[in-house]
């Protein structure tokens, strides 16, 4: 734990462990988790002999309301973010696990994360504000990841806890059929214009202070040499089918993922690999030619 403020404690989660994230506690007037994917135990060590009024959630990913049943607290998401919590059918389209297979490995991991249905007993909306005493809290709705993602911009302090905008080496993750590249990138061209101070991320380095301005352009214009990446190899072979394409692993190619994930990575790799060539056959980079993928 690393306290930002009198009032704001960054809750470091396990490096990259499904199914945790940093979270921030805000002890106010009122007090406020935002997210709560932490281990269990740590939770309970930390909430214990604190009046936990509220819990504000970036988004319905597994890794960010773990122990929502555990902590007994009303908690608030943004309205399209129920489809998570909605039904074990929902969750898994959402998430774009569709063969036998890929189903198989997401209940497993459903199962992993705690998944239960569940609505909230609040919304969030773009722009609310959330007075918690000292601590001004305003909602940025910040879609692309999922979306109904939001982040929590602290509007005294210039302080942005992000969520899964984190600001990792890997970059931006838009991997369900939910997600947008559109949409993501338009929510870091506000981010850039907005300039927080400071950003508090779910995951990686987690607290980012130093030149955050150009991290977030680094961060988006990996978003970009994907996109080069996929021509270049797209130019080398000539053309290729879409399971040619996946195969390729442009996304998560340099990472050694054990051979159990590659279900789960399988999945990924192929919805952002269909949202890449999707947005180059609109820019006119690229041609589909029945079943082939030809660069113009």
């Amino acid at each position: 734990m690393k306290r930002i403020t009198d009032t704001i404690t960054f809750i470091e989660g396990p490096f990259f462990q499904f199914p945790y994230c940093h979270c921030v506690l805000v002890q106010d007037d009122r007090c406020c988790f935002l997210d709560t994917a932490m281990p269990a135990s740590h939770l309970l060590e930390i909430i214990e002999g604190k009046q936990v009024d509220v819990v504000l959630y970036t988004h319905g990913h597994l890794d960010h309301v773990y122990n929502r049943n555990r902590i007994h607290k009303p908690f608030c998401l943004y309205p399209m973010e129920e489809m998570w919590m909605e039904s074990e059918q929902k969750f898994l389209e959402a998430f774009g696990f569709s063969s036998s297979e890929e189903k198989v490995f997401g209940k497993l991991m459903m199962q992993a994360g705690e998944w239960s249905s569940g609505k909230p007993d609040g919304h969030l909306f773009p722009g609310q504000v959330i007075d918690l005493g000292k601590n001004r809290i305003q909602v940025l709705h910040l879609p692309g990841h999922t979306p109904g993602h939001c982040g929590f911009f602290f509007l005294d302090e210039g302080i942005l806890y992000s969520g899964d905008i984190d600001l990792t080496d890997f970059g931006p993750f838009y991997g369900n059929p939910v997600s947008s590249i559109e949409d993501f990138i338009s929510s870091l061209e506000f981010l850039i214009e907005l300039q927080p101070d400071m950003i508090l991320a779910g995951h990686g380095e987690g607290i980012v202070k130093r030149n955050v301005r150009q991290r977030l352009r680094d961060y988006r214009d990996i978003i970009f040499k994907r996109e080069d990446d996929l021509v270049a190899n797209l130019k080398r072979f000539g053309k290729a089918t879409l399971n040619e394409i996946v195969s390729w692993k442009t996304i998560y190619g340099k990472y050694n993922y054990p051979e159990e994930y590659e279900a789960l990575y399988r999945v990924i790799e192929r919805n952002m690999d269909v949202k890449h060539l999707e947005r180059l056959i609109a820019q006119g980079r690229v041609v589909k030619d029945n079943e082939y993928y030809v660069v113009t």
